[in-house]
């Protein structure tokens, strides 16, 4: 039996940005500026938020004992989960690299999600973590950023200079065609939308060849007519 992951790893990205955008919640999908590094292979999993900045550290100007080194990241995660760090615009080194990605993929990490820089592409591919990030850059990052907080809203670039506001626990579906995140409290009603509108289309296309244009027309326009408005119960209940 499938898991729930599985089921939303199956339906795909973009199937489930449509429900999503029909349900209310638009917006709901990262920028393409944050981006496959290596082969897109697709994950799903409940997002673990971690927020983190550019801190530089010298032997004359040690780290602040507030904050974290980006090597405690692997003991922030809670099994199987998707790590998303929000940078706050450091452009200054990779976050992420071989050998935390190996310690995170131990750690049960699903995948990676960060409007920083990484680097290490052969190891990267080599471990298997499905990463998105904003780019690569071969400087070491360690001593020049640090995490200040995590278990709290982060938010990551959206299409045409907008946000995405991922909270701990929300679905994140990434593959071929992007990352889309599923809010915590709506994945159950997105799945079974989604599940029926699969449905649908694959009727749709089976049966396409012997409908008239006026008949195909009609099926496209009405395919998502059982998906329900969810964003204003969400709003009463918040």
């Amino acid at each position: 039996m499938m898991s729930m992951f599985d089921e939303f790893r199956q339906l795909g990205s973009s199937l489930i940005s449509d429900v999503l955008d029909e349900a209310g919640y638009h917006g709901q999908t990262l920028d393409p500026g944050i981006a496959a590094i290596g082969e897109a292979v697709s994950f799903c999993g409940p997002a673990v938020c971690v927020q983190g900045q550019r801190q530089v550290n010298t032997l004359n100007k040690p780290r602040d004992s507030s904050r974290m080194p980006l090597y405690d990241l692997p003991m922030m995660l809670n099994g199987p989960s998707v790590l998303v760090l929000a940078t706050n615009g450091f452009r200054g080194g990779a976050v992420t690299g071989g050998l935390l990605a190996a310690e995170l993929a131990g750690a049960g990490c699903a995948g990676l999600i960060t409007d920083g820089l990484v680097r290490d592409l052969h190891e990267l591919s080599a471990i298997g973590l499905p990463v998105r990030a904003a780019g690569m850059i071969p400087l070491n990052g360690a001593r020049r950023f640090c995490l200040t907080g995590q278990n709290a809203p982060v938010t990551m670039p959206a299409p045409e200079g907008g946000t995405v506001t991922i909270h701990p626990g929300d679905l994140v579906l990434g593959d071929q065609d992007g990352t889309v995140i599923v809010p915590q409290h709506a994945v159950t009603a997105i799945l079974v939308m989604g599940k029926e509108l699969a449905r649908r289309e694959d009727q749709l296309r089976q049966d396409a060849a012997r409908m008239t244009a006026a008949e195909r027309a009609t099926a496209r326009a009405t395919r998502m007519s059982h998906v329900e408005w969810l964003r204003d119960k969400d709003e009463a209940l918040s």
